[in-house]
């Protein structure tokens, strides 16, 4: 039986250079054995930028996902293909200019660059001198429009607001059921508040031990026996949850 990984990209799967190839090394004698997909909170173009410079970096070519989400899980490719079904899915009951129109109201919410928003995101950077608690006051706005919105707000600044169906988790669960993998044969890895919807659905999940205090706290509240919290930063911490799991041997 396949397992299945799903990562998040930026300091996890990456972030030390040696870490990512000794995981890749492990993972190539076995690749025929598993899915792997990366869930993040970068854009479709933005990953593929970013596995390009690896390569570069390192002379070493990161593993090609089977399934990429991207954009906070706004969005999932297939060999490079969005998946209409789930943007239609996600698509009940969003609307994207009433969010924009909200937001707008609130300078301390600072835009992204272009090419991280999407169809189905609107993301931002909070003023530093900001308190999080002001998303309380602009998610009751976007629900007074009869909007139902998912935000996510991220490592101390970054904020995405996605339709209410979905998140990393969400769309995580969605591939993990399309490929008719068990929970205990899927194993999400991540270090941010963005990635804390993964750890939601009863897979097995790993936190690297540079994960962002976010997470490390949510762990410490409600980590389950199912959640690993590594004792190495990076990939080295997949690595480690990878053999304490056993993953790969049935």
């Amino acid at each position: 039986m396949k397992f299945l990984i799903i990562s998040d990209l930026d300091n996890t799967w990456i972030g030390a250079d040696a870490a990512t190839i000794a995981l890749q090394q492990t993972l190539k004698e076995k690749r025929d054995r598993f899915y792997l997909v990366y869930a993040t909170g970068r854009s479709f173009c933005s990953v593929a930028r970013l596995m390009r410079n690896f390569w570069l970096l390192t002379g070493e070519p990161m593993l090609t996902p089977d399934y990429l989400i991207t954009g906070v899980g706004s969005e999932i490719y297939h060999q490079g293909i969005l998946d209409y079904y789930w943007a239609t899915q996600i698509s009940q009951g969003w609307d994207r200019n009433g969010v924009v129109q909200v937001t707008q109201k609130f300078p301390q919410l600072l835009p992204q660059i272009e090419p991280e928003q999407n169809p189905w995101k609107v993301s931002f950077c909070l003023h530093p001198n900001t308190k999080p608690a002001i998303l309380n006051t602009v998610h009751e706005q976007i629900l007074q429009l009869g909007i139902q919105a998912n935000i996510i707000f991220s490592s101390g600044r970054d904020i995405d607001i996605l339709p209410i169906a979905t998140d990393k988790g969400i769309a995580a669960m969605y591939l993990r059921e399309k490929l008719q993998i068990p929970l205990d044969q899927t194993l999400v890895c991540g270090d941010s508040g963005n990635d804390l919807s993964l750890y939601q659905h009863g897979t097995r999940g790993v936190i690297v031990n540079n994960a962002q205090s976010e997470l490390a706290q949510w762990y410490s509240q409600s980590g389950t026996a199912n959640h690993y919290f590594a004792k190495s930063d990076y990939a080295w911490g997949i690595l480690e949850a990878i053999n304490y799991f056993n993953l790969g041997t049935t």
